[in-house]
């Protein structure tokens, strides 16, 4: 009998052990798991030190497909340039488009190149990018000289030059994980912008291609309202009818957003578009039919605008689109970084 229960106990011992061992597998193997997830998180381009792969905000894995880390390059006349296999300097129609009318904006959007129907001396006066620090781009928005209006078709109500970034037709993506890295100018009139917008070249046709709505405004910023932001889903309630529908949300951030860089992304998939702020999911929505299709990506900083002069409206100090705050020029949108994951 006592030979039977030592031989029950020690089996019952062994159990145990074998279970012991099976759980500490277990751990091992999951701690192998991660070991492995956090290197793929963290293996970089060894030039630039950018992660080539990512766990996304929704937990998928993702391979970086376009960054710019705002590195200046040389331009075709040596001088450090933001880099134009990436970038133009218009809006997708070119050199025409180069404000946003129906918005009341009150600035044009210049470059190195664009002289208006002037001089080519001009040009060193009104090219709002620059690099006053490594690997930062700076885009900035000043009020130009009355001398030189009559060049760029300006007048009272739209007299100020600023910069422009589109990657249409240099990188479009449809789905994936984009996040950029800014610091923001906290100046009344001042409106930077990251966002997206259409470029889907299997509906034919440049101007179906690029048809508005839809638009996903990554994070939009008014620079008097120094602790809040907003991001914005435009779409159609019905492609016969062209209704425009927004979805607006603002983030309360309880902080001054102007006073250093933070980064904004969005994770956009055909199911839900999931907005993040420094790291952080803050909202998120379904997909509409209409954003289901490749958009490109944008980075401004408009002057005024009839959005500005809306809210301005509520306040005690109403105002015209174009009446800003000059005094506090030039304005300075900080760009370190943008990636695309997919």
């Amino acid at each position: 009998m006592r030979h039977i229960a030592y031989r029950l106990r020690h089996a019952g011992i062994r159990k145990v052990q074998a279970r012991g061992s099976v759980l500490r597998g277990f751990r091992r193997a999951l701690l192998i798991l991660t070991l492995l997830t956090l290197c793929a998180e963290l293996k970089a381009d060894p030039q630039t030190n950018v992660p080539l792969s990512i766990v996304s905000p929704l937990g998928r894995t993702m391979q970086l497909k376009f960054h710019d880390e705002f590195d200046a390059v040389p331009d075709k006349d040596g001088c450090p340039y933001i880099d134009r296999t990436k970038w133009q300097t218009t809006f997708w129609q070119g050199s025409g488009e180069r404000t946003l009318l129906s918005n009341l904006e009150a600035q044009y959007y210049t470059d190195k190149d664009y002289t208006g129907r002037g001089e080519a001396g001009l040009k060193p006066a009104l090219n709002p990018f620059s690099f006053e620090k490594p690997g930062i781009l700076t885009i900035s928005a000043a009020k130009a000289p009355k001398e030189v209006w009559p060049n760029f078709w300006m007048n009272d109500q739209r007299c100020f030059t600023s910069g422009l970034l589109i990657s249409d037709g240099r990188f479009t993506f449809k789905y994936g994980y984009i996040e950029g890295r800014f610091k923001l100018p906290a100046s009344r009139g001042a409106w930077p912008a990251f966002w997206l917008l259409s470029d889907e070249p299997s509906l034919g046709g440049p101007a179906k291609a690029h048809e508005w709505p839809p638009e996903i405004d990554i994070f939009e910023f008014m620079g008097h309202w120094t602790n809040k932001f907003d991001s914005t889903l435009i779409t159609t309630k019905g492609r016969s009818d062209r209704v425009n529908d927004w979805t607006l949300r603002y983030h309360q951030a309880g902080f001054d957003i102007s006073k250093d860089f933070h980064s904004w992304g969005c994770e956009w998939s055909a199911q839900e578009v999931v907005f993040v702020f420094d790291g952080k999911i803050w909202a998120r929505g379904k997909t509409p039919p209409s954003m289901r299709r490749s958009m490109y990506i944008l980075i401004n900083l408009a002057v005024g605008g009839k959005w500005y002069s809306e809210e301005m409206s509520k306040t005690s100090t109403p105002c015209k689109p174009w009446e800003v705050d000059e005094s506090s020029m030039p304005w300075k949108l900080e760009c370190d970084y943008v990636r695309v994951y997919q």
